[in-house]
């Protein structure tokens, strides 16, 4: 049995994590089989190649770098390339698979924002477009796949909406939390960073994107440290990062928490490794989570497997991944947020009992039981 993955669209971030952690774990779980993965080259994303087992092959092409290349690559070079390297089904990773594909095809959806204008305001007239444009190529691809595999029942609920044709094919499996070197590393700067900011610590484990609603956070510390004048709020952005648009957004971010006054009270960790960011939630007294959209919410999976406390947005996807694990807020309410932090920082109780849900809870959100599941749908698509 040999399966294709079609990971080209992947630069970084919640999606090179669940690559990677599949790349690792279906392999354990399917011994028998072999996978055929085609990736962007170095030079266009963010992480390195995974490491993987003998069974792995890693096939690196530039196709699909530009919007307009991510059709062509999809609809007509990976067709091609599946067929070459004698694949019996192709696993879509990055959200869109062919519209006509040469055999059976799964393909796994985690992009909220082609779905909702949550996070995205009104004068992005270009990025609504964008996302009209991906949501069709979204559903045409499913729509000739023989299932669609999401990470929440919001998620799930809203690609049926779209199209009544895919209820019964879409298929709800969680994404997980990152797998840890047995013997951790974190740099000593990120160590010190931490251990050096003041209490109670506050944390934010994201990018910068403009859904994931730092603005709301960083408005919310005025009225925090109003009430806990040495709280920090640490985030794992990089001030002096070198792409334009990140540097734009964190430069936004910087320049209200300087506005607002709180500029002292921001730590910039930068971007961190997966150790890095289990030992940063661990000693952080609260995780807070105000993100508008996500097709999951890497951070909060990560906050409880390190026993640490969430207040999150109370939106669907939120309340599906962390259930009574967290307390939730408005999140495009400042007062809101700093309400709900206030009053879970005045209560010991709360945060331990968070603390306890949220690691019993984490065991759901595993990697070897996600990527069973995962090869379960497969082999159930095959006869498609």
């Amino acid at each position: 049995m040999k399966v294709a993955i079609d990971a080209v669209g992947i630069r970084g971030h919640g999606g090179a994590a669940v690559l990677c952690e599949l790349l690792h774990w279906l392999p354990e779980v399917r011994p028998a089989w072999q996978w055929h993965v085609f990736l962007f080259e170095r030079s266009l994303r963010e992480f390195d190649d995974p490491p993987v087992c003998e069974r792995v092959v890693l096939e690196h092409v530039r196709h699909g770098d530009a919007r307009w290349q991510r059709t062509g690559w999809v609809n007509r070079h990976l067709p091609a390339r599946v067929s070459a390297v004698g694949a019996d089904l192709l696993f879509s990773i990055a959200n869109i698979a062919p519209s006509r594909p040469v055999g059976p095809q799964v393909v796994y959806c985690h992009q909220p924002k082609a779905f909702s204008d949550s996070g995205v305001p009104a004068w992005l007239l270009a990025e609504r477009v964008r996302l009209l444009v991906m949501r069709k190529l979204i559903m045409r691809g499913a729509l000739a796949s023989a299932a669609v595999i999401v990470q929440t029942n919001a998620m799930r609920e809203r690609i049926e909406a779209a199209d009544r044709r895919l209820r019964g094919r879409v298929r709800i499996i969680p994404g997980g939390y990152r797998t840890l070197l047995q013997d951790p590393v974190v740099r000593h700067s990120v160590r010190t960073a931490i251990v050096s900011s003041r209490r109670p610590r506050l944390i934010y484990v994201t990018h910068p994107g403009i859904h994931k609603n730092h603005l709301a956070l960083v408005r919310a510390m005025p009225m925090i440290t109003d009430k806990y004048p040495t709280a920090s709020l640490l985030l794992t952005l990089d001030p002096s990062g070198d792409r334009k648009p990140y540097v734009r957004a964190v430069r936004r971010i910087k320049a209200e928490a300087e506005q607002t006054g709180v500029g002292d009270h921001v730590v910039w960790l930068g971007i961190l490794s997966p150790d890095e960011v289990d030992f940063a939630l661990r000693e952080s007294d609260l995780l807070v989570f105000p993100s508008l959209a996500e097709s999951f919410g890497l951070g909060l999976v990560e906050a409880m497997a390190a026993g640490c406390p969430i207040a999150a947005s109370d939106l669907p996807y939120a309340h599906d991944v962390a259930g009574d694990a967290a307390v939730y807020f408005q999140p495009r309410t400042a007062s809101s947020i700093a309400d709900c932090v206030v009053e879970v920082l005045r209560n010991p109780e709360t945060r331990a009992h968070l603390a306890a849900t949220g690691y019993a809870r984490s065991r759901r959100y595993a990697y070897p039981s996600i990527a069973e599941q995962v090869a379960r749908v497969i082999e159930g698509s095959l006869t498609w």
